[in-house]
């Protein structure tokens, strides 16, 4: 497709910058509901996202089921970044949206055009020639997380450092002392592999954990937290998580007290309007006295295979210093006007109020299932797209769930929508066709049930699926490399 200049110029009705999970499902309802002079933009050469850039071995933080929406499921109790980019392969090609995906497209600036009254855009192909796109709404995708944070050390150079995305040679950690840095995902699942490649090896093989604030994880199979949304359906958000912040503080108390590890835990309690629960991981706390942990430090220098920790702490003969801090903010396409209006799946106000979109900003950082929250939230946002009136009320939806920095999940945004919509008489018809009263409280509780029991499988709205038992536990998809984890983590 080439877009002209001037006049002759095609403008396109939407495009979605970004090809992971977000936009995917974003392009996916946008057709459902017929949009079709629109096309998703991945400046990689295939789609994915961030999902294809971390390493395959890396967990996911919530149940494989969340990822599992309108038809797919999965019997593994752990999934990996490579299933994840499987599901989203997966789920383009059945929803046949290749000839609305264009990949080695790269966004590099753009700007509003007052006289066109669209967006006109500057995109770099992958063999390097340029290309003019025009489009009157431009949706950004990018996620919250796309850089390697890699934070300054005072090092010699003496100890190779990697971060997590650039690390999969763990032959290479055998009977040698590693160090890994950070407290979340990443570095949990960077402390696991170590171990594994350790066991029954060289007995001069050292882990050392260094965290400067240590977050939450089960330490066990007790993985989802799915019977919030039951609850939330039932008794809203208030009384749910109290039941669930009681059920979560008990059991970790229960975990890591019995094996004396309660010092693992962070000083305050577990709270899921603030907190992310990172699950699995078993085998750290069966292996605790095979590591060295030294929480609330960090590293000050690196010194002749030396490292010095912030307690004045020095960890000698230093082989390895992995990275596992993870990942920061994408870099947004430059020109496209300020994002400081933007916010959590937002839209933008002032000068850009109607035609400027930033999709999950926010969003991995929830305790909520995140297609799911993609799926819920894409419906609403293309319904009241098509309404110019509804348009200029889309900015009160950033209002009803961004009005607390704490997290929210598919059922905390889905309340926020119908509570809102209720009082405004613009908002209330669109969000009604979507959620009846009363009733869509009822028809999602019985379709998630007996989806989730029957088919492992999460379904939100009845008349999106888009058929039984489509599997994505193919693992001959994923190529011959396995870590072994699964094991692990299951205990």
């Amino acid at each position: 497709m080439k877009h002209q200049s001037g006049a002759e110029a095609e403008v396109l009705d939407a495009v979605i910058v970004g090809g992971g999970l977000g936009g995917v499902v974003m392009l996916a309802e946008a057709v459902q509901q017929r949009y079709t002079r629109m096309l998703l933009l991945e400046r990689a050469a295939s789609l994915g996202g961030l999902w294809a850039r971390v390493p395959p071995w890396q967990t996911i933080q919530n149940h494989p089921l969340d990822f599992c929406i309108q038809g797919f499921t999965t019997r593994k109790s752990v999934w990996y970044a490579r299933d994840v980019l499987h599901f989203i392969e997966e789920y383009a090609r059945v929803q046949n949206l290749q000839p609305f995906i264009r990949c080695s497209h790269d966004v590099v600036g753009g700007s509003w055009s007052d006289a066109e009254g669209c967006w006109v855009l500057d995109i770099r192909h992958g063999a390097g020639s340029r290309e003019v796109m025009r489009c009157r709404k431009l949706v950004l995708c990018t996620g919250r997380h796309a850089t390697p944070i890699v934070p300054p050390i005072d090092t010699d150079g003496s100890v190779p450092m990697v971060h997590s995305s650039q690390f999969h040679r763990w032959e290479e950690t055998r009977g040698k002392t590693v160090v890994v840095v950070g407290g979340g995902a990443s570095a949990l699942d960077l402390s696991v592999n170590v171990l594994r490649a350790q066991e029954n090896d060289d007995p001069r093989g050292q882990l050392h954990w260094v965290v400067r604030s240590p977050r939450f994880f089960s330490g066990s199979d007790f993985l989802r937290v799915w019977p919030m949304t039951i609850l939330q359906l039932l008794f809203g958000m208030t009384v749910s998580t109290f039941i669930l912040n009681a059920a979560i503080n008990a059991h970790a108390t229960v975990t890591f007290g019995r094996r004396g590890l309660r010092s693992w835990l962070p000083p305050r309690r577990f709270d899921l309007r603030d907190d992310q629960y990172v699950p699995g991981r078993s085998s750290l706390l069966k292996n605790s006295r095979r590591i060295r942990r030294h929480s609330g430090v960090g590293i000050e220098t690196v010194r002749e295979r030396s490292v010095t920790l912030t307690d004045g702490t020095i960890i000698d003969d230093v082989d390895l210093l992995l990275l596992g801090t993870g990942y920061a903010r994408p870099t947004h396409p430059a020109g496209v006007g300020t994002l400081a209006g933007l916010s959590l799946k937002s839209c933008a106000a002032d000068e850009h109020q109607g035609r400027l979109f930033l999709v999950g900003e926010e969003l991995l950082d929830t305790t909520g299932a995140a297609p799911a929250l993609y799926h819920v939230f894409s419906r609403v946002f293309w319904t009241l797209v098509r309404d110019e009136q509804c348009l200029q009320h889309l900015p009160l939806l950033d209002a009803a769930t961004t009005r607390s920095p704490r997290n929210l999940n598919n059922m905390d945004v889905v309340n926020h929508i119908v509570s809102l919509a209720s009082g405004n008489r613009v908002l209330r018809p669109a969000i009604r066709s979507i959620f009846p009263f009363f009733t869509w409280r009822v028809r999602t509780c019985c379709v998630f049930i007996y989806y989730s029991w029957l088919y492992r499988t999460t379904v939100f709205f009845s008349d999106r699926v888009l058929g039984h038992m489509m599997s994505l536990d193919d693992t001959a998809h994923h190529g011959p490399h396995q870590t072994g984890t699964d094991q692990h983590l299951r205990g």
